[in-house]
């Protein structure tokens, strides 16, 4: 006789299916609301409010026994710090079901599990964030601007070297050079010319 086997199965094996489970308690404690089949947003809130029921009495024993469930130490700590203080005026109704409609393709019955008390988290609108990004763009284009003066004024402080462009010589300045370069050459190869030549003009003049 089946007395007190009231579980669903889900079609699911029983290894699968309390897996399965655990794995729904940790995601609603994680997210604090998810969508699914109403058949097992039913099965799995039994598991929920159970472990919400332990955060009553904060003991190493309840955390324990919540472990054994979750097998996540920070879900355990989100159970019993901020969890546990939202549902203290609570004795029951940690949770609520929000049908949706029949899901599209099989036909299967969906809904909304959350639970009833959760924290408001405000978000900014969308103007405001796009207030937010045009003024940083803005500091950002000033900080560029300045950075660019700076470097311009630095540029304008450096004295700057103008490169004298020298002039190409001529035809007869470079005549005039090669000659004077090929005198040198003969003076430099006959050391005693000069010298032969004040001995010539010594002897005319005594003449």
């Amino acid at each position: 006789m089946r007395h007190h086997k009231g579980n669903r199965k889900l079609g699911m094996q029983t290894a699968h299916r309390k897996a399965f489970m655990r794995n729904m308690a940790r995601n609603v404690i994680k997210f604090e609301k998810i969508e699914t089949t109403l058949r097992r947003a039913k099965e799995s809130r039994r598991i929920i409010e159970r472990l919400i029921t332990l955060t009553k009495t904060d003991t190493v024993f309840s955390r324990r026994k919540a472990y054994n469930v979750l097998a996540d130490r920070d879900l355990v700590m989100k159970l019993f710090k901020e969890l546990g203080p939202l549902f203290a005026a609570r004795q029951s109704g940690f949770t609520r079901i929000i049908p949706l409609g029949f899901r599209r393709g099989d036909g299967a019955p969906m809904a909304i599990l959350e639970l009833t008390d959760r924290k408001i988290i405000e978000k900014l609108p969308k103007k405001k964030k796009a207030k937010a990004k045009a003024e940083l763009e803005q500091s950002q284009e000033k900080e560029e601007v300045k950075d660019e003066k700076a470097a311009e004024s630095k540029h304008k402080e450096e004295p700057r070297i103008k490169a004298i462009p020298k002039s190409k010589p001529t035809l007869a300045e470079e005549k005039h050079r090669e000659q004077a370069k090929s005198e040198d050459k003969k003076a430099a190869s006959h050391p005693n010319f000069m010298k032969n030549l004040r001995g010539l003009f010594r002897k005319r003049g005594d003449r």
